[in-house]
């Protein structure tokens, strides 16, 4: 049942109070006047009974009945009062209504009784005589000093009802008058308490909804003004630790989307109350997951939930590695491999609440490793081999073969090749730390140059070894493209692609170096086409790795360093660009520089 409104209760717990109370008076009014009128009534009649004996006591015993009857009848006249002379044994003898004849006895009547004992009978009831209630008084004649007879009088009660239906009208409008004022005075009072109370309610709902602008005024009323005060005070209070905890809240967030590391924290039921971009990013999630959700429907990794089930169950802290699949269409990315720190979240009284999960992605570091080691690793063996050969044919001369001018000759050769092999190998690595300097201390000597020139350089610099195997270079290029790099670099990069073009393409074939610009997005791109075997998708990233070689013995062959590829791709870096291979196996290959087509103070080259 739905409750009701205060100023409606008050409103009837104050009526009732007035009108049961109001009630009671007028009931007992109308008895207590009720009670008072019976006895003046009774009073009245027992007066007249008296006088009426006093004048009838000569009478009975002396005379006949027809003579107190009509004695009965004369003194009644003029007055509402019924007069009834009734003998000792119950005889009536005279009635001022009625014929005495037809009367019956009336020695069995309750006041007739009363009255034969010598006492004053009084009696209320309906009579059959007259066919109305009647009240009676009856009292005994005495004559001489001897009870002769009795006396009564009675009168209708319908006089009194009359009078008190009167006084009854009275009191039940002076009981409606204070109803209507007492209805007005409680609605009055009802509101008067309900609507500060109504009030405080609204505040209420304000506070609650996060509104704590408005304060709740005074209501004139001590109770409810401490009650408004103390709101007040929790409203203030309350706007304080909100605004704490939001800020707090705001804090924390910012804090978790700033990190480079995932974050994740689940509870005790494995439910997540926090994740940060980061986490979403490493695991490749397309959206970030409700607070709420349970950890094993956004991450389906057996072994990242097991991790986080045995820190939830053992409450240790503990660290570990897993590997993630990516995004299958990102040769770079398919796979992560993530590092894991966790550790039980616990509450201000040391209680567990759930686990907190650090996740760091090592897949670059771990490739950065693995490379630094295959460097070491290509290095000591580029070295080794040429060292090897030289120390091999120096002892063998120092063993005699000095004396033989051919063979010394020809061992000399090759000492000497070894070591310009060598010589190569330490330039190369030289040109590589010197460009990777550059590009950490963002100091190169950028300049407006015309891209022709270099391209002429390239040509120069190219041409017998591409005459030697009747290769071709093609140059496409506009003659007044102008960009601003650093043409040393530059042609340095372009010299080893097409060297390299040059050494994997057939005798007779073409070599393209093409260059365009894009001056709507501000890029500039060079282009080595050859015609060799083509290299597989699997090797287009490791290429650019330091002595990387898909054909080995055919690099060696060539006289390669395996760092050729690596120094173009620092030279890109040193620009802002990038470089990249488009081939396949039995296509050819071409070399993709991009870089930045101009860039704000740049020199202008002075021809």
């Amino acid at each position: 049942m739905r409750p009701r409104k205060l100023v409606w209760q008050l409103y009837i717990i104050f009526i009732l109070t007035m009108l049961v109370p109001a009630a009671m008076l007028a009931w007992y009014t109308t008895v207590s006047f009720r009670d008072f009128f019976l006895d003046n009534t009774v009073d009245g009649l027992t007066e007249q009974a008296h006088q009426i004996g006093s004048h009838m006591e000569g009478y009975i015993g002396n005379s006949d009945r027809q003579v107190i009857d009509s004695l009965c009848k004369v003194l009644a006249k003029g007055v509402p009062t019924r007069f009834t002379v009734i003998a000792l044994d119950g005889t009536v003898l005279g009635d001022s209504e009625r014929d005495p004849a037809s009367m019956e006895n009336h020695r069995n009547r309750m006041e007739i009784i009363a009255a034969f004992s010598g006492k004053t009978g009084i009696s209320e009831r309906f009579s059959h005589t007259l066919g109305q209630t009647m009240i009676y008084v009856a009292v005994p004649i005495y004559h001489n000093g001897t009870r002769s007879g009795i006396i009564r009088t009675s009168l209708s009660t319908a006089f009194i009802q009359r009078e008190l239906t009167r006084m009854y009208r009275h009191i039940a409008l002076g009981l409606f008058m204070l109803l209507l004022i007492a209805a007005l005075v409680s609605y009055v009072v009802s509101r008067s308490i309900s609507q500060p109370i109504n009030i405080i309610k609204i505040g209420a709902q304000r506070f609650s909804s996060g509104d704590f602008s408005t304060k709740l005024p005074p209501a004139g009323c001590e109770e409810i003004d401490q009650l408004s005060a103390v709101l007040n005070e929790m409203a203030m209070h309350l706007r304080t630790s909100i605004n704490g905890i939001t800020e707090q809240r705001n804090r924390l967030s910012s804090v978790l989307s700033s990190m480079a590391e995932g974050v994740i924290a689940v509870d005790t039921e494995h439910r997540i109350i926090a994740i940060n971009n980061a986490a979403v990013q490493l695991f490749g999630l397309k959206e970030v997951p409700g607070i709420g959700t349970w950890i094993g429907e956004v991450l389906r990794y057996t072994k990242i939930n097991d991790y986080i089930s045995d820190i939830s169950d053992s409450g240790r802290e503990r660290s570990g590695e897993t590997i993630v699949v990516g995004d299958e269409s990102d040769a770079d990315t398919t796979e992560r491999l993530l590092q894991l720190h966790g550790n039980a979240l616990c509450d201000g009284e040391g209680k567990t609440i759930g686990v907190l999960v650090v996740i760091n992605d090592v897949t670059r570091l771990k490739r950065l490793e693995t490379m630094r080691s295959d460097f070491v690793a290509n290095v000591s063996h580029e070295l080794r081999t040429p060292l090897t050969s030289v120390k091999g044919f120096v002892e063998t001369l120092l063993s005699g073969a000095l004396e033989d001018k051919e063979e010394s000759r020809r061992f000399l050769h090759i000492i000497a090749r070894q070591v310009d092999r060598l010589s190569t190998i330490v330039e190369d690595l030289l040109a590589l730390s010197r460009i990777e300097e550059e590009a950490q201390s963002h100091t190169p000597d950028f300049v407006v140059t015309s891209i022709a020139d270099i391209l002429d350089n390239v040509q120069q610099t190219c041409s017998a070894k591409a005459e030697a195997k009747k290769i071709v270079i093609e140059r496409q290029c506009p003659d007044d493209l102008r960009a601003s790099l650093e043409p040393a670099l530059i042609e340095e990069a372009l010299i080893n692609l097409c060297d390299n073009a040059i050494n994997y393409s057939p005798d007779n074939a073409t070599v393209q170096l093409a260059v365009s610009a894009d001056h709507q997005s501000n890029e500039l791109t060079f282009q080595v086409t050859d015609h060799g075997p083509g290299i597989a998708a699997k090797y287009h990233e490791r290429i650019f790795e330091r002595f990387y070689r898909v054909d080995k013995a055919r690099s060696r062959k060539l006289g390669g360093t395996g760092l050729g590829l690596s120094i173009v791709k620092h030279i890109a870096m040193v620009h802002g660009g990038s470089v990249s291979v488009r081939s396949a196996p039995g296509s050819g290959s071409t070399f993709i520089i991009t870089i930045p087509l101009q860039r704000d103070n740049s020199k202008e080259v002075v021809e």
